[in-house]
């Protein structure tokens, strides 16, 4: 929260994660909806599949019954009619076995039987006659005996002496249209149409408020099985539900892999949307250091005028007074002609350090021109070989001839002076200085490494800064300086320490005579010089 108590708004990658979790959560809610609407569709379908099974078992048994109770009419007639006939003839003349042998086979009749009230029985043909022959059964009622493959008809004879008729007809293939037909043997037959696993007629009524449809894993095999209450009894059918399930797992996985899909494209944008900001308030951060050192900067060189103005004119007022005391009084002794000298020097190194200001903080507009940093190089360590070899230190130029860079001599050799300036004072028992030049496709970098870093790694990290210097009376603006010219030019300065070496390298890096560093370098000196002619004439 700011200081005001407003929430401050979510970052745009923050938003974004957010926007592809609702995104997510619609796809899960589509997914979640599809499986529902699945789980629907299996359930009507199993439940009219199973509703038109028990209809089809209900009409197919209606239909049996039908038939069978025809077949049972006819055949009843049939053996009734036979009946009467062979009581007619027995009431002409008695039949005889032999008779009523050739009688049933003229008549298409297993066997014919007349038992009479004594139980004796009389009747053909002999294996027909092999079993008991009773009048005990339902007359005139047809009688099915699996065993033997029979239809049998008692026939309750009108003659006082015989107890009743027994007719008999081969009924193998009513029985087996009969057990065909059965509820058990539709039942079967059902079960082994495609897609059915399993059809039963239980006597069990189903629970109360149970879901009359529920998947079953049996065998490997996937089922929906369906209980249906039916007049029969409870109704059980087990449909093949493989590719309901399939189904299922394969919305799973497409929800599974599209989630995660969704997921890392909404992880990666976000981290892309991430890394732009981060880039924004890095440049965001960078235009700010920029601009408060540009304030810092404008601060300070308005505080270098000022003191530039009412410092030096009494520093040179001293500077004059010294000198004429030096010159025009004869009765000074050693001891005043030396704090004369001292107060001489100290003025000297107060304008040193103001001159140092009114470099380090005016405005560098480089005018580039194709400029030879060894032949540079070369008019400038004259100056300093006698300090070198004073001290000790051996001065390393490169044999090579040095590419050309754009750049301004004057600023080029200010920014050279100072790094060996700083490169030789770093050294007062002896040392090195190596200078090396390497060229890029587009810039040239200069590397100047010399002996005697004996600096601290806290230290190290901070040389560059203005104002900085591990020096007794340095003022830490002469690398500082370096690094403004050295960026002026659309350059850098770069400094490498090594602690272990004791050395110390400061690579100046320029661009090269055509390069588009260069000329923008140009461009800008250009544009800073109009703005600079456009404030004086204001």
């Amino acid at each position: 929260m700011n200081r005001s108590g407003d929430r401050l708004p979510l970052p745009s990658w923050a938003m974004n994660l957010i926007g592809f979790g609702l995104l997510i959560t619609l796809v899960l809610g589509a997914f979640f909806w599809q499986m529902v609407a699945i789980d629907r569709d299996l359930h009507r379908n199993t439940l009219g599949r199973s509703q038109m099974m028990a209809a089809i078992i209900e009409e197919h048994l209606a239909n049996a019954a039908q038939a069978q109770a025809t077949i049972d009419a006819v055949t009843t007639s049939f053996l009734r009619d036979k009946a009467r006939f062979v009581e007619y003839l027995n009431t002409i003349d008695p039949l005889q076995p032999e008779e009523l042998t050739a009688l049933a086979r003229e008549t298409g009749l297993l066997g014919i039987a007349l038992v009479r009230k004594d139980k004796t029985v009389v009747g053909g043909p002999a294996e027909w006659l092999s079993g008991p022959q009773r009048c005990d059964l339902s007359v005139d009622q047809l009688h099915y005996d699996p065993s033997r493959q029979t239809a049998l008809l008692l026939y309750p004879a009108a003659e006082p002496e015989i107890d009743c008729i027994r007719v008999g007809l081969d009924a193998h293939a009513m029985i087996e249209l009969r057990d065909k037909t059965a509820l058990p043997m539709l039942l079967a037959n059902l079960s082994r149409l495609p897609g059915i696993h399993f059809v039963r007629l239980e006597h069990t009524a189903p629970p109360v408020n149970a879901d009359p449809i529920r998947l079953l894993t049996s065998e490997g095999r996937q089922t929906a099985e369906a209980r249906l209450a039916t007049p029969m009894g409870t109704l059980a059918v087990g449909l093949d539900a493989a590719n309901h399930v399939n189904r299922l797992r394969q919305l799973r996985h497409q929800f599974l892999l599209f989630s995660v899909l969704l997921l890392l494209l909404g992880l990666f944008f976000s981290w892309l949307l991430y890394r732009h900001q981060q880039a924004d308030l890095a440049r965001s951060r960078a235009f700010e250091r920029e601009l408060a050192k540009e304030h810092e900067a404008a601060a300070l060189g308005r505080a270098t005028a000022t003191i530039a103005h009412e410092v030096r004119n009494p520093l040179n007022a001293i500077s004059m007074g010294l000198q004429r005391l030096q010159l025009e009084s004869d009765h000074l002794d050693g001891e005043h002609r030396q704090l004369i000298a001292a107060m001489n020097e100290a003025v000297r190194r107060a304008s040193g350090i103001i001159s140092e200001l009114q470099r380090f903080t005016r405005t560098l507009v480089p005018h580039p021109q194709p400029v030879d940093p060894l032949a540079l190089l070369r008019r400038i360590v004259p100056l300093y070989r006698q300090r070198c070899t004073d001290q000790g230190i051996d001065l390393i130029l490169p044999d090579a001839a040095g590419d050309m860079v754009d750049a301004d001599p004057d600023l080029l050799a200010e920014l050279l002076e100072n790094l060996l300036n700083n490169s030789v004072e770093a050294q007062p028992k002896g040392g090195f200085v190596r200078i090396g030049l390497y060229p890029a496709p587009h810039t040239l970098t200069l590397a100047l490494t010399n002996g005697g870093c004996r600096l601290s790694t806290e230290d190290i990290a901070r040389l560059g800064e203005p104002y900085f210097t591990t020096k007794i009376r340095g003022t830490g603006l002469g690398l500082a300086l370096c690094r403004r010219i050295a960026e002026a030019h659309g350059g850098g300065l770069r400094i490498v320490a090594d602690p272990e070496q004791e050395q110390l390298t400061v690579s100046v890096t320029l661009p090269r005579t055509g390069s588009r560093s260069a000329h923008r370098v140009m461009e800008a000196g250009k544009k800073e010089e109009d703005a600079d002619a456009y404030s004086d004439r204001r």
